[in-house]
């Protein structure tokens, strides 16, 4: 949940209408809707249901892990396969795909130690092992429990860099911002990036991944978003997005709400924009929030 124990101020609580004979009540609402949050709400999700939570291990989660121990290579294939690793990408990934745990953030803090940036490490060691780690993935060179355990040690050295890169931001304007990923979608390592930078440019976060478009068409309905973000990976769901942010724009409390679209599928076709419905795209993690903060005042000169 977005905040752990913090709530939402009772700005974010009040209900919102709209339409015609309205206008005057909007008006006073929006401006107490878009007061400033006293802090950043962290992933702001409805709680899963324990039932639904449980089904969920039981009938994809468990069977998915222990197919894959059946097909885990050797430990001799593993080193074998390190041996031919050349560049400095494969190699960290190597280490988080390997035995032990904490190698993969020895090695960061050796980086730091040489005068590294935090900004860098995400960028052009975390961003691109990730990367890797689904090629390998993709190319079956690795496993499904390999890869999500160093995926995992990589969202962990994130987390744990991500303090410090925050205290290197600034608190920003208290804009509000739900990034998120198609609901089905599995590359989510990304978008947990580019909210590290939402997050130390000041704005008030809250991330997905959702089980289904209906919790995500409820959170905007509920709560008062400046920007929604996707990150598009495949184009396997571009019917469900492009009915997603329909319903967002219909639904949201926010009548001028922002759709930023941001991604490989969409780097690759930028034409999916306009196509989806959405308003801008975003080409890297590091330029995101200053874009979003440009498609605020934007959707503002629309009004």
């Amino acid at each position: 949940m977005c905040g752990g124990e913090r709530k939402m101020t009772d700005a974010n609580e009040q209900s919102f209408s709209a339409g015609p004979a309205n206008d005057g009540v909007a008006s006073r609402y929006s401006k107490s809707l878009r007061q400033r949050l006293p802090a950043p709400i962290w992933r702001l999700r409805p709680s899963l249901q324990p039932v639904r939570v449980v089904k969920t291990i039981k009938t994809q989660i468990i069977p998915k892990i222990v197919l894959a121990l059946r097909k885990a290579p050797s430990p001799v294939e593993v080193e074998s396969a390190e041996r031919n690793i050349a560049g400095p990408v494969e190699q960290f990934a190597a280490l988080a795909l390997g035995h032990e745990d904490g190698a993969a953030f020895a090695h960061i803090e050796v980086l730091l130690a040489q005068g590294m940036s935090v900004e860098s490490i995400f960028l052009d060691v975390l961003a691109p092992a990730a990367r890797h780690l689904g090629t390998l993935w993709e190319s079956d060179a690795a496993d499904f429990a390999s890869v999500t355990l160093g995926v995992s040690r990589l969202q962990r050295i994130m987390r744990r860099l991500g303090e410090n890169f925050f205290d290197e931001g600034n608190r920003g304007g208290g804009e509000s911002v739900l990034l998120t990923i198609i609901p089905g979608e599995q590359h989510s390592f990304g978008l947990s990036m580019v909210a590290e930078f939402f997050r130390r440019a000041g704005w008030n976060l809250c991330t997905g991944p959702f089980s289904t478009h209906q919790e995500l068409t409820s959170l905007v309905h509920n709560h008062w978003f400046d920007v929604v973000g996707f990150s598009v990976s495949s184009d396997r769901r571009l019917d469900e997005l492009k009915k997603g942010i329909d319903d967002i724009r219909r639904n949201s409390r926010n009548r001028s709400v922002g759709v930023l679209l941001g991604g490989p599928m969409v780097i690759a076709r930028p034409g999916l924009v306009a196509a989806m419905g959405a308003d801008m795209m975003s080409t890297d993690a590091t330029s995101a929030p200053q874009q979003a903060r440009s498609l605020v005042e934007q959707m503002k000169s629309r009004d």
